[in-house]
């Protein structure tokens, strides 16, 4: 039973995958046959190069890479506007794929990183790796099932293969981490990354600097020359300790290894820097409406944004802190079943503190609202914002929520130490981030400033800008499986959740179109 479980868990997921956002794909084409919105720019462009013309229109900023995937597939899907939506079908069944992959990979680190004390993290028994099989699979599910990449599999946007192939440079680094090889894991790195770089600019800083630093800190706990915690035992001191020894760790100790390691990330840095020089900019066109400026902000939307479509993932770290106040009947329930009985946290006063003068001095001197963001109401950031511009003083009420919200996220990267695939382990043990596990300080450093580079840049306000920082996250939820039972019940009440979010985002999309005065006879649409 063990072993069939474990054979079509993946199966199972991207058989899912695949009938959901197919049918959700039917709909669309039915509903909405003719290109919608941002589909204005794309469908044509790729329609030019099927036809061999390379013709650059002006008003699109992304590189072409959604162009050229298109022709590669032009021989067996066509190039008509339902054909190349279908692409992006094609490719969150992929995301499926690799999602798994990637959870797999974390699960089973390279022998090269294993100290010879430590005993690999592996199940002890096939019930066991089958169980965890199908907890991987679930959680590959449910990243597919996000509401804002979900929704886009269904139009002709670059969101879903932009993240694929960030996926797909991220598991190239996973699986190379043990490479003996150095020069074959240096071409393979580099060109995933290339290829991710022809979706979207900001991907640089996920398949270039983002695993440049866990590169680095890697290569440092090799040798065990790094000051790293999990986020389990780990408070305000432990962040800036190690951020305040890293430089040291790096300059002193072992700088030749680190700089070996890099150099892969560096070359597609340069290659980046190039392009960015050969082309006088960033975006490719309408320069003018794209200019790069300092939205500290950004990085304060990013903590609702997950905590809302991650609130069942969150239960856990939203529940301890008010615990020890619950009946003891109830509070024994949900301890069995659902947070744990590790000690009751509570957010950190110093970290409260900091982080709110943060969001009050970014809020007050940062806040930036686009133009297109106030003259779209087909985005529901137009009524995010319309409704926060109603008083001055709620962008400063909002910054408690903002750290809320930020404590949940990470907090949820701590995994209850009475789980029984989470047993405590030695710090000096904790060498790789795994799902069993909690999440190391050192990656949560190094996604948040991956993160705050890729979106702080921009002063619009997209919700599909957060999707690969979120994905990230999500796949490095350790699991929670309490009480004896061998199953995380946080996945399924994620899917429920996700789901109700997108079948109402759908509804909204196809049966609640309207009309602008200026535009008589042409249905307008919500979405993200």
């Amino acid at each position: 039973m063990g072993l069939l479980m474990q054979a079509w868990a993946l199966p199972a997921a991207f058989i899912a995958v695949a009938n959901l956002s197919t049918t959700w794909f039917m709909l669309v084409s039915e509903e909405v046959p003719e290109p919608y919105l941002d589909e204005f720019f794309h469908v044509p462009q790729a329609q030019r190069y099927c036809q061999n013309d390379y013709t650059w229109n002006p008003k699109i900023t992304t590189p072409p890479g959604l162009y050229l995937a298109s022709l590669l597939f032009k021989p067996l899907a066509g190039c008509d506007t339902s054909s190349l939506r279908a692409l992006n079908v094609g490719a969150l069944c992929l995301i499926c794929v690799l999602s798994y992959q990637i959870r797999r990979t974390l699960r089973a680190p390279p022998a090269k990183f294993q100290k010879p004390n430590k005993q690999p993290s592996r199940p002890e028994s096939k019930d066991d790796e089958a169980q965890l099989s199908f907890l991987d699979a679930h959680t590959a599910l449910n990243i597919c099932l996000f509401p804002p990449l979900f929704f886009f599999s269904g139009l002709y946007y670059t969101d879903v293969m932009s993240t694929l192939v960030v996926l797909a440079a991220y598991s190239t680094y996973l699986s190379q981490r043990g490479s003996t090889n150095y020069f074959l894991s240096s071409f393979l790195t580099i060109n995933s990354g290339v290829i991710a770089l022809l979706f979207r600019q900001t991907n640089v800083f996920w398949v270039a600097v983002f695993p440049a630093g866990l590169a680095v800190v890697e290569t440092l706990k090799r040798y065990d020359e790094i000051y790293d915690t999990s986020v389990a035992e780990a408070g305000p001191r432990h962040y800036f300790a190690f951020l305040l020894y890293l430089p040291r760790d790096v300059l002193m100790n072992r700088p030749i290894a680190v700089i070996k390691a890099v150099l892969p990330y560096l070359a597609l840095l340069a290659l980046f820097g190039g392009f960015v020089l050969w082309n006088g900019g960033v975006v490719l066109g309408d320069k003018s409406a794209h200019v790069a400026t300092i939205h500290l902000p950004q990085m304060l939307y990013l903590w609702p944004y997950t905590a809302f479509f991650s609130l069942p993932t969150m239960l856990p770290a939203l529940l301890q802190p008010i615990l020890p106040t619950i009946p003891t009947r109830l509070r024994s329930l949900l301890e069995s079943n659902l947070t744990g009985t590790s000690q009751h946290t509570t957010p950190s006063l110093l970290a409260g503190v900091l982080f709110t003068a943060f969001a009050l001095v970014a809020a007050h001197f940062n806040t930036l609202i686009h133009p297109y963001t106030l003259a779209d109401n087909r985005h529901y950031v137009f009524y995010i914002f319309r409704y926060l511009r109603r008083d001055p003083a709620l962008k400063y009420v909002a910054a408690p929520i903002y750290y809320i919200c930020a404590y949940l996220t990470v907090r949820t990267l701590a995994a209850p130490a009475t789980s029984p695939i989470a047993p405590r382990i030695p710090k000096k043990q904790a060498r790789l981030t795994d799902p069993t596990q909690s999440t190391q300080i050192s990656w949560v450093i190094i996604w948040t400033a991956t993160t705050a580079l890729s979106v702080i840049t921009t002063p619009l306000v997209e919700p599909r800008y957060f999707i690969i920082p979120w994905v990230m996250w999500r796949l490095h939820v350790p699991e929670v499986r309490l009480g004896g039972g061998k199953y995380d019940r946080r996945l399924m009440l994620e899917t429920v959740w996700l789901g109700a979010v997108n079948v109402w985002a759908g509804y909204m999309f196809l049966a609640r179109g309207f009309e602008w005065g200026s535009e008589k006879g042409r249905v307008q649409r919500f979405l993200w």
